[in-house]
């Protein structure tokens, strides 16, 4: 459990610093915002407790909304997938891998169930994050491009953090 509470920690602080520091900055114009934070709740083991996940999607939201000023964008955005995850997975992957304590990776559900599974994520949490962002409907077109825009790079980031945060974890078990 000790192990488990440390690597939530140090990937929380990762995504976070890597979305702040980097990501951030690689906003070309206002269609791309890569949003990669979300890695962080897509990579949770799929057998976690609901209540853990709102949780720890809430504080995922909450230090993003703290640190880019964003008055809870990224809570509302990110505690909706929190919230929907566990029919995302049964959606995608079948009912039976909740029960799995694996987290998703590449090379536990293979490549194309994996992506399967990414775009059942990040694509949500964009359309609400910059449906929220836009406030109104007028704009609905605007706001589903620059949704799928943003989701491109966004799937590719969380691709790599799967590669580099979920293989360590697997080799030493």
């Amino acid at each position: 459990m000790r192990g488990f509470l440390t690597y939530v920690g140090l990937f929380l602080v990762a995504v976070v610093v890597m979305q702040l520091f980097v990501f951030d900055s690689v906003r070309v114009s206002i269609w791309f915002n890569p949003l990669v934070y979300i890695a962080f709740v897509a990579l949770l083991p799929m057998n976690m407790k609901p209540v853990a996940l709102l949780l720890l999607g809430f504080v995922t939201g909450a230090f993003m909304d703290m640190f880019e000023g964003t008055a809870g964008l990224h809570t509302a955005a990110t505690l909706f997938v929190a919230y929907a995850r566990r029919w995302m997975i049964v959606v995608t992957l079948g009912r039976e891998t909740l029960q799995e304590p694996a987290m998703p990776s590449i090379k536990s559900l293979g490549g194309g169930r994996f992506l399967r599974y990414i775009v059942f994520v990040v694509v949500p949490h964009g359309l609400v994050y910059f449906s929220l962002e836009a406030l109104t409907w007028t704009n609905y077109g605007l706001v589903l491009l620059k949704s799928a825009v943003s989701a491109l790079f966004s799937l590719l980031a969380v691709w790599a953090a799967a590669l580099l945060f979920t293989v360590r974890t697997q080799k030493k078990v």
